[in-house]
């Protein structure tokens, strides 16, 4: 480990010293190729020369006498160094040719023999021939390489030396920031540079931390409360999704419903101090230990992310926030039963931030159709995940329903103290892409929100008489919500349908919730 850092840190001291060696390993590989490529020439050149004389010599000797034979000879070993002894000794001398026989047969004599005497000639090796010149070659050669290599060296060094430089001070910058350098050395332009850009970063650094603040504040944090926004609230939970061990948590989401009546009766500016106080109520809850928050989601509706919290826990918070609300101090004319709605979603690692926001969303349209000031939290894997989809997928869903007739009633009885049926109770069912049945208390939080919850009660009415032609007796009952009650163009529509089954209606029993309807008498 410790050799890596050294290597990271000195990096252009060790290509500095890569290059010169590369350099060095060249010049001695081209030492070596021409070396080999002399020698093969001088080599060729050798055996040419060794092949005449012995041509000559076996010519000279067949024809000549012994007086010619002596002249030539002498005169060719002086005239080239391939000579380098000879003697002519007469066949009539037997212990003369019997020596010269038995010499002949070493590599080094050559035996040439006429009618009446043997030459024998030695030759010079061919590196006896050529040392002195491939010594001097090679000399000459080496010192032309070191010289180049030198002043290539001097050269690259002077600016070579310039990132050699930078990159200490660098490691010494990487240590402590407060490190200042400057060279006034014209060399150093780089480095000075270098230097000068450094400074800029730090005044920048330094002066733009509140520049940075600013920018952070806009996007994360909700400008009137301080609170974290929708953005901060997505990122902090997803945060905690990607941690490591057995995370889990609860989300709640709140609709503080009177933001709403006061916003479109004084405007934000003058029920801002409204907004503010709420989410006062609820910063208690905000735990940096913990890593709890608390965000403003939009104008009347707030978050809060709780991990490693119990149901235990989570519904006792989820009473308490219901308390407070119904406590939170508001104009008289503003309706006091019709509060506060919280939808909760316990959940864990292995779930995705989409599933939980769209359920615990979910959560809360379900609350809002409890009728006052409540809470709501689906039993834990009560909820599919292929029925948690987001509100545009909701509303295609709900309308393809709605265009295939894709409804029906789930009828149970209910029983008086005997065990009699008086009645049944229906309860409307849909049945979505896949041919699976979704409960109201799933899909009625997003008709609400989607706007068709009067078509779907309009399908129930009609399932109601449907049903009634297949039983005689029986009565039913049918809930229908105070929101389509309260629209002009449903209300013309029940009267035509009251009119056109006027002899079922003894038989159909429908509900109303006695909340809705003692809030919404005016209207």
């Amino acid at each position: 480990m410790k050799n890596n850092k050294y290597m990271e840190m000195q990096l252009t001291k060790v290509l500095y010293h890569g290059l010169l060696s590369s350099a060095g390993y060249i010049i001695l590989a081209l030492l070596v190729i021409v070396n080999i490529t002399f020698y093969k020439f001088l080599e060729s050149d050798y055996q040419s020369a060794t092949k005449a004389h012995n041509k000559a010599f076996s010519v000279i000797t067949a024809y000549a006498d012994e007086s010619q034979v002596r002249a030539y000879v002498s005169k060719l070993s002086t005239n080239t160094r391939l000579v380098k002894n000879w003697n002519i000794i007469d066949k009539s001398n037997k212990m003369g040719a019997e020596e010269a026989i038995f010499l002949a047969k070493s590599s080094t004599v050559n035996l040439f023999e006429s009618e009446q005497q043997y030459l024998l000639v030695s030759f010079a090796s061919l590196l006896e021939m050529n040392l002195k010149p491939l010594i001097i070659f090679n000399f000459l050669f080496a010192v032309t390489c070191l010289l180049s290599i030198t002043l290539t060296q001097r050269r690259l060094f002077k600016y070579w030396r310039v990132l050699i430089q930078l990159e200490t001070w660098a490691s010494r910058q990487a240590k402590d920031d407060n490190f200042k350098f400057f060279i006034t050395t014209e060399d150093f332009h780089l480095v000075n540079t270098v230097r000068r850009l450094n400074q800029q970063r730090i005044q920048a650094k330094k002066g733009g931390q509140e520049i940075d603040h600013m920018i952070r504040s806009q996007t994360f944090l909700d400008k009137l409360t301080g609170l974290g926004n929708r953005r901060y609230f997505d990122n902090r939970l997803e945060a905690l999704l990607q941690e490591e061990g057995d995370v889990n948590g609860a989300v709640f989401f709140i609709h503080f419903a009177p933001l709403d009546k006061l916003r479109t009766l004084q405007g934000k500016r003058a029920t801002s101090h409204y907004v503010k106080n709420y989410a006062s109520l609820l910063t208690p809850y905000l735990d940096d230990i913990q890593q709890s928050i608390v965000a403003r989601l939009s104008y009347s509706e707030f978050a809060i992310l709780i991990p490693y919290i119990d149901q235990t826990l989570v519904e006792k918070i989820a009473s308490e926030l219901v308390d407070k609300s119904e406590r939170f101090v508001l104009p008289n004319n503003l309706d006091q039963g019709r509060v506060c709605y919280i939808g909760v979603k316990m959940f864990n690692q292995t779930e995705t931030p989409f599933h939980i926001l769209a359920e615990a969303d979910l959560a809360l349209r379900a609350a809002q159709l409890l009728g006052p000031s409540s809470w709501f939290m689906y039993e834990s894997n009560n909820l599919p995940i292929s029925e948690v989809k987001g509100s545009v997928r909701w509303r295609i869903a709900l309308n393809k329903a709605l265009e295939q007739n894709n409804f029906l009633l789930d009828l149970r009885p209910v029983l008086d103290f005997y065990g009699n049926v008086i009645q049944y109770e229906a309860n409307v069912k849909m049945i979505d892409e896949e041919e699976k049945l979704i409960s109201a208390n799933i899909f009625m939080p997003m008709a609400r929100k989607s706007g068709v919850i009067k078509e779907i009660d309009k399908a129930a009415l009609n399932l109601v008489t449907e049903e009634l032609k297949h039983q005689d007796t029986s009565k039913i009952s049918v809930k229908i919500h105070i929101d389509s009650l309260l629209d002009r163009d449903f209300d013309l529509w029940l009267v035509k349908f009251l009119k056109k089954h006027v002899k079922n209606m003894p038989r159909i029993i429908i509900e109303v919730s006695e909340f809705d309807l003692t809030h919404n008498v005016k209207k």
